[in-house]
């Protein structure tokens, strides 16, 4: 089963979810790290970095950079490793979780991911509106907040309608100027702040408890998503496994690590949650302010092409077999049903982070070890378009308890709630009659 074009047009429906050959996969090696970076200026990262010194947070400045990197390694593995049935197979994240949740209900798997991903697209269109407005309003006076959210909305439904080379080449292009302004800003917020950073680390002896590990989930939180379904962009990665390692290295591991720093340093130097007037505050002249501005805007668009409008577009059109291009444009509908402009502002930020990913953790749990444990990597790939078995129920029920249990640890709550739900998925498929299935088996099946 072979899709004919690795494209994905504004008139794809159903079918353009079949397997992607190699021959026909867009990305190289240097385009797929290109159009990571310019993903990963997610400026939710950089307030979540801002979340941890005080007064929000309670951690130094070393305890930050140690969650940092942590978090960074950790979210490397966790995308080589859910990447590689798409990369294989060229096969997308919905068809891979019917293999652990059924065809059905891979469906309710999937709507569990897009969901945050709609929140996300929101905020950072939002955030896109307020870098918008002061520069609008620094040198016209003038200013409509509104107005440029859908303004926003509008242009990015525009770019992404065309579907799949529209957003490769968009972030692609923009991958340079992104990584410019990223360098820039960190030598601004070293070189103004540079007294209050060292005040908060002779000064502030932090914590190695409760709060440290809170501070990975959190961090780990803003992009779990992104690795939940990444098998939609690797299944357009030439299949060699270099391209997994290093490409998601390169492209995930030095941009998550700069974004969290500067999140880091900036409440360091500034002591300001609102990420636009945090970055503005260290900008020695209005004319490379509105710069920075622009900045901000461009790595909205092309955060949310790749991270937050293509995951629910996809689902949308495999649950409804709706053309792409109105499920682009549903999903802007619902993006801004979500309210951004109360969420991005409010003190629960991390809190409303910690909450999903708690049915997230389970999700990408169950994933890997369905693929690496309980089928040894090897899917029968025509089993997973059959329709003969809607639901797994020993898939759902284990991410939903694990998902429960993991909100009663809601500030670790992935932490929780990942390892739990593996091991109930495995155990199940070893011993619950009606779920067993063989070690050495490759079947999809569950008898």
């Amino acid at each position: 089963m072979a899709n004919n074009s690795s494209s994905l047009t504004q008139s794809s429906r159903r079918e353009s979810l079949n397997p992607i050959p190699n021959d026909k996969r867009m990305f190289g090696l240097s385009t797929y790290i290109m159009m990571w970076i310019s993903s990963m200026v997610v400026i939710q990262i950089f307030m979540v970095g801002q979340s941890f010194l005080p007064p929000v947070g309670s951690l130094n400045l070393f305890q930050a950079g140690v969650v940092t990197v942590i978090s960074a390694f950790f979210l490397w593995i966790v995308f080589v490793l859910n990447s590689k049935p798409g990369l294989k197979y060229g096969i997308p994240f919905i068809v891979q979780a019917r293999s652990a949740f059924g065809y059905n209900g891979a469906r309710i798997a999937s709507l569990i991911r897009v969901l945050p991903a709609v929140f996300w697209y929101g905020i950072g269109s939002w955030i896109g509106a307020s870098a918008t407005n002061y520069i609008t309003d620094l040198i016209w006076g003038y200013s409509n907040i509104w107005l440029y959210f859908i303004f926003f909305q509008i242009m990015q439904t525009i770019i992404a309608f065309s579907g799949m080379n529209s957003i490769k080449w968009f972030d692609s292009i923009l991958s340079f100027v992104v990584l410019g302004f990223l360098i820039y800003i960190v030598i601004q917020l070293i070189k103004v702040g540079g007294l209050n950073m060292q005040n908060s680390w002779e000064n502030n002896a932090g914590s190695w408890g409760m709060p440290f590990f809170a501070a990975i989930t959190a961090s780990v939180g803003v992009l779990i998503t992104a690795a939940i379904n990444n098998g939609d962009l690797s299944r357009y990665l030439e299949n060699k496994s270099k391209n997994n390692l290093i490409g998601h290295f390169f492209g995930i591991v030095p941009m998550f690590i700069i974004m969290m720093f500067i999140g880091i340093l900036a409440a360091a130097a500034t002591g300001i949650w609102d990420p636009i007037q945090a970055i503005v505050s260290v900008i020695p002249n209005p004319i490379v302010a509105v710069a920075m501005m622009v900045f901000i805007i461009i790595a909205q668009f092309t955060t949310n092409l790749t991270i937050n409008i293509k995951p629910p577009a996809l689902v949308i059109m495999e649950i409804f077999n709706m053309r792409w291009g109105t499920a682009v444009i549903l999903v802007g509908l619902l993006s801004i049903a979500t309210f951004p402009w109360i969420l991005v502002s409010s003190s629960s930020f991390n809190t409303f982070i910690a909450f999903y990913s708690a049915f997230l953790g389970p999700l990408l749990g169950i994933l890997l070890t369905d693929y690496y444990i309980v089928h040894n990597q090897n899917y029968r790939i025509d089993d997973l378009y059959k329709k003969d078995q809607k639901y797994n129920w020993l898939g759902i029920g284990s991410m939903l308890i694990g998902g429960v249990i993991g909100i009663c640890f809601l500030s670790i709550a992935w932490m929780v709630s990942m390892p739990l739900s593996a091991i109930l998925y495995w155990a199940g498929t070893r011993y619950i009659p009606g779920y067993k299935i063989q070690p050495n088996s490759t079947s999809i099946e569950k008898v």
